[in-house]
């Protein structure tokens, strides 16, 4: 799992409001328990930011998170820092298990700043500190915060200063990860009991920094019963997908992908998903392109079959054309479909008609997501078990919505997605979702920006696509695939950095990331 995250496990909004209400109610931990065991957690986190130094400003807000941030402030007091409690709220406005916190700093003789009305400076121009505590707001901000916060947090952006936030930097939406108006840029982010999902969604991923998960003291029994959005992708449950390669292995038994990609002018993109697919395991692999496609792509693969499915790109389906798409996946035993293929008329009629003949297992990349999406009553006849990975755009025809609401919903667009088509679905971007045709979702961890380079997502469909060769269940091999792809671009920008960075530099990797795992 990226050194990002220490846990795995995300709630959404709501399921982190039952978590914490069964706690109170079911099990009797009292609330003001619950932000105690949160501010010991998050004050560790700071003292550890700090190594060794001692100024400390906690920018504290009017609810829990205000409340959190009195802990903190009284923990790391006790710890001998010098800790100034700046307040965005009047006293008065504190209120519960917040108001127990505050009286007890107060009576420590703390220094407590009350809340500025002067504008637009309502923070000093220098804090004069050695990290920042966000404790201003906490996972409830669903619009633009606006007014005196606002303010402080545009202030707080403008310095050069560490800054710890307190469950969620203040700002974000935590079940998107959407950043509002303003929002603050933390370092790092001590969120309590679990992950919210909008932090590892971006731009949450960016304003959260480093997310260090604080127990709280909740047994995992709660978290069960509250409900569990879904789960980061960790190497230990990738590693466990593979089993070992038997000893008397050949190519007969290791699986035989179609790839079903290409186009004049395109012609790299088959080329990249069939090296991709060889270098992942597959047994044997057949390009299946237009005539004009293949003259380009049969010099270049040299351990791949490449054969003629249609004449032109253009043409009507014919019976002849029919009988080559039987043939082509008869003995076949997984289909990766759409990497530079184009939707022309006739690609578009040949790639239906494939999809509806198909009993084995596919992937379908790039526009052979954009022929489904123009024609939704001829995808609804599709049988086989199937792996869409769309990017956003993609994502967006494929729904008939636009690319920025498929951004600002991603989990649960992606979930819908998967569960109305009974397919899994992999929406990638940083971070890419994974939704099962059950509608459990996976966030991987793996990949950089980098990555944002042409040939990428062909890549990823042969990995895939082996994947399902030689014989992984659909929802398996698109973690597998998805996990590795991004796990191989993060050890190539060790080597040679970010913007040089191209797709075949993960196939080249591949070989070398499997030996070391034994694959």
């Amino acid at each position: 799992m990226s050194e990002k995250w220490n846990e795995h496990i995300f709630m959404t909004r709501e399921q982190i409001r039952a978590y914490d209400s069964i706690a109170m109610k079911e099990l009797e931990i009292p609330g003001v328990v619950l932000m105690e065991n949160a501010g010991v957690g998050a004050s560790r986190i700071a003292l550890d930011m700090l190594k060794g130094q001692k100024r400390v400003a906690v920018l504290a807000g009017p609810g829990n998170n205000g409340g959190d941030g009195f802990v903190i402030a009284r923990h790391l007091i006790n710890a001998g820092c010098d800790v100034r409690t700046y307040l965005a709220t009047a006293p008065k406005a504190i209120k519960g298990d917040a108001r127990i916190n505050y009286d007890v700093l107060h009576k420590m003789d703390a220094t407590i700043i009350p809340a500025s009305t002067d504008k637009p400076k309502v923070l000093p121009d220098h804090l004069n500190c050695d990290l920042v505590i966000d404790a201003l707001l906490g996972t409830g901000v669903n619009k633009p915060v606006e007014g005196y916060l606002s303010t402080i947090i545009d202030q707080l952006n403008e310095m050069n200063v560490p800054v710890l936030a307190i469950d969620v930097p203040s700002g974000l939406d935590a079940d998107t990860g959407i950043s509002w108006k303003t929002t603050v840029n933390a370092d790092v982010t001590a969120t309590f009991g679990h992950i919210k999902q909008g932090l590892l969604l971006y731009p949450g991923a960016f304003h959260a920094g480093r997310i260090q998960v604080v127990p709280i003291g909740v047994p995992a029994s709660v978290s069960k019963k509250a409900g569990v959005q879904g789960h980061i992708v960790t190497e230990a449950e990738v590693r466990a997908l593979f089993p070992s390669r038997k000893k008397d292995a050949h190519k007969g038994t290791m699986g035989h992908l179609a790839i079903v990609a290409g186009s004049l002018g395109k012609s790299g993109a088959a080329v990249m998903a069939s090296k991709a697919a060889m270098r992942a395991g597959t047994g044997r692999v057949t390009i299946a392109t237009t005539q004009n496609a293949r003259a380009t792509i049969e010099p270049r693969c040299l351990e791949v079959m490449v054969e003629t499915v249609i004449e032109k790109p253009d043409a009507a389906l014919t019976d002849k054309d029919v009988k080559k798409l039987a043939s082509l996946i008869e003995g076949k035993t997984a289909l990766a479909l759409g990497p530079g293929l184009t939707t022309a008329p006739g690609i578009s009629a040949l790639s239906m008609r494939l999809l509806q003949m198909l009993e084995i297992p596919a992937v379908i990349d790039a526009d052979g997501i954009n022929i489904l999406a123009k024609d939704p009553s001829g995808a609804g006849r599709i049988m086989a078990p199937m792996v869409f990975t769309p990017h956003p755009g993609e994502m967006a025809r494929l729904t008939g919505k636009s690319t920025a609401q498929v951004q600002n919903d991603r989990i649960e667009i992606a979930r819908q997605t998967a569960m109305w088509h009974k397919v899994t679905i992999v929406l990638k971007g940083a971070h890419t979702v994974i939704a099962s045709p059950e509608g459990n979702i996976l966030i991987n961890p793996t990949g950089n920006e980098g990555m944002a380079s042409g040939g990428m997502g062909d890549v990823l469909t042969g990995i895939i696509g082996s994947y399902l060769a030689q014989g992984m269940k659909p929802f398996d091999a698109a973690v597998a695939g998805t996990y590795i792809h991004g796990l191989l671009a993060d050890r190539c920008v060790e080597k040679i950095g970010k913007s040089g960075l191209v797709a075949t530099d993960l196939v080249a990797e591949l070989p070398f990331l499997q030996k070391e795992w034994n694959l």
